[in-house]
């Protein structure tokens, strides 16, 4: 790799990884929460609780910190528009997707982001992916399927949502991507309040919308649980996730990050094993090994530098 994708050797190598790992631990908390959810709400206005609530909670923060002068992007046509389609559409087409999809497939497909992005570096010119970052890349999909795939079971017939599912990964790469370079002017807790806050209205108006046509039942649940439980989706599973996840794409390069995504299954699985008592599968295990070592050797030349002390390659 090259430019602006390229990892930070040293200190900056580990920061990157040690606050990505965090983001995707973060974020792999959101499956057991909103697996309890959707028990109560419509899918449609639990991804606007989320993605909205999230956005007026780092606003709140914000305001709180005295970092509201920070909110001034260069250009709020363009920072609109990228957060429309990289929070608010992307994650509609998630949630309509896996309605219309199974969810092993939808696990799938997800795991196609590091080569989703490094096909994105390709055509844009910014990366020019070696054979230790291919190969990371593919250890991080098989891993990522092993971990995703149930004993005896293999890739069920299409549905219909693949593709909105696919869809999702592609716009929030892309997003994960500009947010680096196109809206480089802001920090990481500025893009993620103003991307989520654009996202989420945009994700309120198209659900009021669909429940005034009758389209989208007002599936809502105020109870103390599940307020709870949408307190911790919303400020930790998303909106301190996002951040985290944008500082350390900034750091690694969206391709790479992207590896850390794969991992999710597997943390997913010792939480499962930490705060229900289920015992983990071998393909779990086994996927997240692969993974974590696709994601060692995608990183390897600038891990080798590192320990030789050699500078990065400009």
């Amino acid at each position: 790799m090259h430019g602006s994708e390229a990892p930070r050797a040293g200190g900056g190598l580990l920061a990157g990884n040690a606050v990505t790992l965090a983001a995707i631990v973060l974020w792999a908390s959101s499956f057991l929460v909103t697996d309890r959810l959707l028990q109560s709400w419509n899918p449609v206005w639990l991804t606007v609780g989320r993605i909205l609530g999230a956005g007026l909670l780092l606003l709140a923060f914000c305001a709180l910190a005295g970092r509201l002068r920070t909110l001034r992007p260069k250009s709020w046509p363009r920072l609109a528009l990228a957060s429309v389609l990289g929070f608010g559409l992307a994650g509609l087409a998630i949630v309509v997707g896996q309605k219309f999809s199974d969810p092993v497939t939808t696990a799938i497909i997800v795991t196609t982001g590091p080569l989703i992005s490094a096909v994105m570096g390709i055509l844009d010119g910014s990366e020019r992916p070696n054979l230790h970052l291919w190969a990371g890349i593919l250890m991080a999909i098989a891993g990522g399927v092993l971990a995703s795939l149930e004993p005896g079971s293999w890739l069920p017939s299409p549905r219909g949502g693949e593709f909105l599912v696919l869809l999702s990964q592609i716009l929030w790469i892309w997003y994960s991507r500009i947010s680096a370079s196109g809206l480089g002017e802001l920090d990481a807790i500025a893009k993620s309040t103003l991307g989520l806050t654009i996202g989420g209205l945009f994700l309120l108006a198209v659900a009021a919308i669909g429940t005034l046509a009758g389209l989208v039942p007002l599936g809502i649940d105020l109870g103390a649980e599940s307020l709870a439980l949408m307190g911790w989706l919303a400020g930790f599973s998303i909106a301190v996730s996002v951040s985290l996840w944008l500082v350390g794409v900034r750091i690694l390069g969206a391709t790479i990050a992207a590896i850390h995504t794969n991992l999710a299954p597997f943390y997913v699985m010792l939480m499962a094993l930490l705060l229900l008592g289920t015992a983990p599968r071998l393909g779990q295990i086994l996927g997240g090994a692969l993974v974590a070592g696709g994601a060692v050797l995608a990183q390897w030349p600038a891990i080798r530098r590192a320990l030789r002390a050699e500078p990065p390659i400009a």
